[in-house]
């Protein structure tokens, strides 16, 4: 498991006790389709183990916690 995947799982078993910060759980298409949730908001692609912040005006991006990407 890489460290993508290890961020996914902690933060989908953060969720399950809505203790995490990520509010959005959902596939990669409909997280980029969102256009009106705030600054900030994070997300969890359940398709690609991605987070996501949205930037603003329905713009995101992707977190990425490896150096290579």
């Amino acid at each position: 498991m890489n460290i993508l995947e290890q961020i996914g799982t902690d933060v989908k078993n953060k969720i399950s006790d809505n203790k995490g910060l990520v509010k959005i759980v959902d596939s990669e298409i409909n997280i980029l389709a969102r256009t009106s949730d705030a600054s900030g908001t994070l997300a969890l692609g359940t398709d690609t183990n991605k987070l996501y912040i949205h930037i603003s005006a329905g713009t995101w991006r992707t977190i990425s916690t490896d150096s290579a990407e």
